[in-house]
């Protein structure tokens, strides 16, 4: 005899097996908890059915539907965090946290219904989100849906056919703001002159249109002198080290001005370590306390010294942005403003910078 709390391997839900009388019997659980005091109760009927001599019924047991909140935070541990990147997973967490479990976190998973999240989008809608945005926030939920049909937890997914969902949401404008060169020029004569330690990172932003993660999480190791380009091959969200937002390596070339500026930097580096006595660091952009640059650091410098040139606030990103605007009136070519910044479709390049194009030159 015998009552186990099992979990299989790679799955969702769990498993009470009861072993009595040579039969077998199992049923399944979504909620650990729940199962384990179902198992519980089994082992205390066994018992006593035993101690009197009587014989051992077994009654079907009725589930107990988790709450969307419960499910979800289950599903996101158990395998959001082992299949999906950090940045992935916390991003859920963001979602979920602010736009999900608000308005249905406390419903049984089985009764959220399509209306409900049509309701929950013409909310988002009449805030002045875009459809873009709302897709975001509906993504985690569809796919917790998807993965709760398959382990038999529910049997319909409220947004399925998400396109359907969303026809009437405003479409996504391009939020893009990028620097002319007179204001490049500007920002960096400031920043040289009043955060000089973030001079390099700054000026690798607008060489390289590398995102912010990527230069964050920059080696020295993935910088080749001789070759005069940078190998992306890191990228650092919310303090954790992952992959690029691709999934992929690319080559960025670095321009005599960079080049130059970030051998400078090296050995400065070299001679401050030597003289110290400690390690030689592997990032490449430090915070002047010498520990790897932060978002926060970064986006502080920068506001600081946008105020200070007396340049118009413009996201960090949209150095990025700058970098292709100044490729593009420089009649670069698309396919390598697309290998540049590492967009994984040339139409992406285009999407995105469309009104940037004039002619022929598309």
């Amino acid at each position: 005899m015998g009552v186990k709390v099992t979990q299989r391997t790679g799955k969702s839900g769990w498993w009470v097996s009861i072993i009595h009388n040579n039969s077998r019997k199992r049923k399944r659980f979504s909620d650990k908890k729940v199962a384990l005091e179902f198992a519980k109760k089994i082992e205390a009927k066994i018992k006593w059915a035993e101690a009197n001599g009587s014989p051992v019924v077994f009654s079907r047991p009725e589930q107990v539907m988790p709450t969307l909140k419960a499910y979800m935070e289950n599903w996101l541990s158990t395998y959001v965090d082992n299949n999906c990147k950090f940045s992935t997973a916390s991003g859920y967490r963001q979602v979920c946290k602010k736009h999900l479990f608000p308005p249905l976190g406390s419903r049984p998973l089985d009764q959220v219904t399509r209306k409900d999240v049509k309701d929950l989008v013409a909310t988002w809608n009449s805030q002045g989100l875009k459809k873009r945005t709302i897709l975001n926030f509906l993504t985690p939920l569809r796919e917790l849906y998807n993965h709760a049909i398959d382990d038999g937890t529910v049997t319909a997914n409220p947004v399925a056919k998400v396109g359907m969902i969303v026809k009437g949401c405003k479409a996504s404008s391009a939020h893009i703001e990028p620097l002319t060169a007179i204001e490049v020029k500007a920002l960096l004569a400031t920043t040289k002159e009043r955060y000089s330690f973030l001079y390099p990172l700054f000026l690798c932003a607008v060489r390289t249109g590398m995102r912010e993660g990527e230069l964050i999480g920059l080696q020295w190791e993935d910088i080749d002198f001789l070759g005069s380009f940078i190998e992306v091959r890191h990228n650092v969200v919310r303090r954790q080290e992952t992959s690029t937002k691709t999934n992929r390596i690319r080559r960025v070339d670095l321009s005599p001005q960079l080049q130059a500026e970030l051998l400078k930097l090296k050995e400065n580096l070299q001679l401050e370590s030597s003289m110290k006595g400690y390690a030689f660091p592997k990032w490449v952009f430090l915070t002047p306390h010498g520990n790897r640059m932060t978002n926060e650091v970064l986006r502080k410098g920068f506001y600081a010294c946008l105020e200070a040139a007396g340049l118009r606030r413009v996201r960090f990103h949209d150095l990025r942005h700058t970098f292709a605007s100044l490729l593009i009136q420089q009649n670069a070519n698309v396919k390598y403003i697309q290998q540049q910044l590492g967009h994984s479709s040339i139409n992406i390049t285009l999407d995105v910078y469309s009104h940037l194009f004039e002619g022929d030159h598309r």
